[in-house]
Formats: structure tokens, C-alpha cells, sequence
């Protein structure tokens, strides 16, 4: 099945789910042939996106967090659960 990088990254983030998945990792992963791009504004564009369609309001992330200088997560449900608004 073919998916589109962003979709790339989400499933990167889900199957590291409470891990920071470092920047390199995730510029590898939006390549469909593993070479990284390292062009880190592709990759912020595709996180920003992401955030769009899937937190409650994507100015303030919850759901996918940025750590500065090393990378992104995805917050596992024991993070998640301090917010109830996300219904899990």
C-alpha cells in the first residue's frame, strides 16, 4: 500500500507511540526509498498538517509534541488521558 509522507510519519509516530522519534528518523521515513531529504520545512509543513486534522486545536498540540532540537512523539494514552476533551 502506498501512502503519502505524511500519512508516513503518522505511522512512525503510532508504532513509537510515547517515544521522541528523532528528526533524521523522520525525514528517512517520509522517503519512500529511506534516503533522507533533510529538508526539515517539508517535514515541519506534513507535522502541521497532521496537527490540523487531528487535535482539538492545533495551535496548542496535545496529541503530536514537539521536542525541541531532537524530534516529535506522539502522546500514549497515559498522557492523553489528562485531557478528556479527546474522548479515549
Amino acid at each position: 500500500m502506498h501512502l503519502t509522507p505524511k500519512y508516513r510519519i503518522l505511522e512512525q509516530l503510532v508504532r513509537n507511540e510515547g517515544r521522541t522519534v528523532s528528526c533524521t528518523e523522520l525525514l528517512e521515513t517520509m522517503s519512500p526509498f529511506g534516503e533522507t531529504t533533510n529538508n526539515i520545512r517539508d517535514l515541519r509543513n506534513h507535522i502541521s498538517r497532521l496537527r490540523k486534522k487531528i487535535e482539538i486545536d492545533s495551535r496548542y498540540p496535545r496529541v503530536i509534541i514537539t521536542h525541541n532540537m531532537r524530534g516529535y512523539s506522539l502522546a500514549g494514552k497515559a498522557e492523553a488521558r489528562w485531557f478528556p476533551e479527546l474522548e479515549l
